[in-house]
């Protein structure tokens, strides 16, 4: 009898490291950065921006400047990736899986084993991926879903998979919330004292438009206050 022999999955990772996170409802809190290989929006080397943008539509593979391509990266298993990070972490609980796109690769074995090491997990994606499709555990018959999540779409909101969402950013002057109205609506309430907490962001794009983007957040957060503008703490900070 042929006995078969069940592979365990692992996850090609860029990067493991601690910081501080940057941005959003959590900056200043010391994290576990998680970066995964692979993005299904662009490739990651220079040479394919306009090819991919023209591919898929989005503005993004035309000034991203995160490095998530598979050249230097290392493959583990769930169990050993929770390991490296509780080691690269030390007493730091709040992990943040980032990419690239994250909901390529999260499974829910990595979901469970993240948690049984102690962390809160929170997830930065581009609203491509459904949880459905890359967070549904057969074994058990449900979602085994991060704690938290925070999208950045990069698409349309009519090409936006994602069944919701904890905090959304948009980043000006290429992804714009009257584009996004609808999209907004499947956010997760969230209460502070009581009272829901919108946590919508407004991100200006740090390069040749800078100067532009962050008036254009001001201006719109000042006249739609339910919006707030990003500050990238982490480079103010000059941390990774």
């Amino acid at each position: 009898m042929e006995v078969k022999v069940i592979k365990e999955t692992t996850y090609r990772v860029k990067s493991v490291w601690k910081t501080l996170q940057g941005e959003g409802l959590f900056a200043g809190r010391p994290a576990v950065f998680v970066r995964m290989v692979g993005c299904n929006l662009w490739s990651g080397y220079a040479d394919t921006r306009e090819r991919d943008a023209a591919r898929t539509g989005a503005n993004c593979p035309m000034w991203c400047d995160t490095d998530f391509t598979k050249e230097g990266s290392k493959a583990y298993t769930a169990a050993e990736l929770a390991q490296e990070m509780r080691s690269v972490g030390g007493d730091v609980n709040f992990c943040v899986v980032t990419g690239g796109e994250p909901l390529l690769h999260l499974k829910p074995e990595l979901v469970e084993a993240l948690h049984q090491a102690g962390f809160f997990i929170a997830i930065e994606t581009n609203g491509t991926v459904s949880l459905q499709e890359s967070c549904w555990s057969e074994e058990q018959g449900e979602l085994i879903t991060p704690d938290w999540i925070v999208c950045s779409p990069k698409l349309p909101q009519d090409q936006l998979t994602l069944e919701y969402f904890d905090e959304l950013k948009l980043v000006l002057p290429d992804y714009h919330p009257e584009k996004y109205d609808a999209f907004a609506k499947r956010q997760r309430p969230n209460q502070v004292q009581g009272s829901q907490l919108p946590l919508l962001w407004l991100q200006p794009e740090d390069g040749a438009r800078l100067q532009q983007a962050t008036q254009m957040a001001i201006n719109y957060a000042l006249d739609n206050p339910e919006w707030r503008v990003s500050v990238q703490t982490h480079k103010i900070l000059n941390v990774e």
